[in-house]
């Protein structure tokens, strides 16, 4: 038996959160919403969805570490989930957006992958990374 991946689409991703509302307003500003359907408050998980079809999902049972994101800020590199990426139309539409936001730039705008794309990184109000790629040619 192999995995058809031709029938195979990504659902959605799953992020750690500490508190759901300041988290939800985050999401809120990239278009996520809430969607009914999806909010599970017994496992304290809460599905956003976005208009193009992308979904993920808050779990917010997260407890505060003053250490940071322990996946990406500590010495010691722990496997895991280390981030979600998106792509965008537009980088330099997007950089402008998240300075109109106050929403901080972590590393990029740069190239990478032998110039197919360029990557620029944020973090959500948990330390959370977010990376959003613009396409190239």
């Amino acid at each position: 038996w192999t995995m058809n991946f031709s029938r195979l689409a990504f659902d959605h991703v799953g992020i750690r959160v500490t508190d759901l509302d300041v988290s939800e307003r985050f999401y809120a500003k990239f278009g996520f919403i809430r969607d009914p359907e999806e909010f599970a408050p017994v496992v304290r998980a809460c599905g956003l969805k976005h208009s193009s079809g992308l979904r993920i999902h808050l779990i917010f049972n997260g407890v505060p570490d003053p250490q940071g994101n322990v996946l990406m800020d500590l010495p010691v590199k722990r496997p895991g989930y280390t981030h979600a990426a998106f792509i965008v139309e537009s980088m330099s539409d997007l950089v402008h957006w998240l300075e109109e936001e106050r929403i901080t730039i972590t590393e990029g705008p740069i190239q990478m992958g032998h110039d197919r794309r360029i990557v620029c990184f944020i973090r959500d109000p948990d330390g959370n990374v977010l990376e959003f790629n613009e396409i190239l040619g």
